[in-house]
C-alpha cells in the first residue's frame, strides 16, 4: 500500500511540472498570430436578389 502511495505521489509531482507536460505532449499549444492567414472577405452574389 505503501508503494502505490508513493508512486501515486510521484506521478502527481511529475505531471504538475510544466517540462514534464510538454515533453509527454500534455501541454496545450496556442496558434501563432503571424502564422495566422486572412480569409477574403464575403461578398454578396451578383443575382442575390432575384427570386426563384
Amino acid at each position: 500500500m505503501k508503494k502505490i502511495c508513493v508512486l501515486f505521489m510521484l506521478v502527481l509531482v511529475l505531471t504538475g511540472c510544466g517540462l514534464t507536460k510538454k515533453d509527454l505532449g500534455m501541454a496545450r499549444s496556442t496558434p501563432d498570430e503571424s502564422q495566422v492567414s486572412r480569409r477574403e472577405r464575403l461578398v454578396v452574389p451578383p443575382e442575390y436578389g432575384v427570386r426563384p
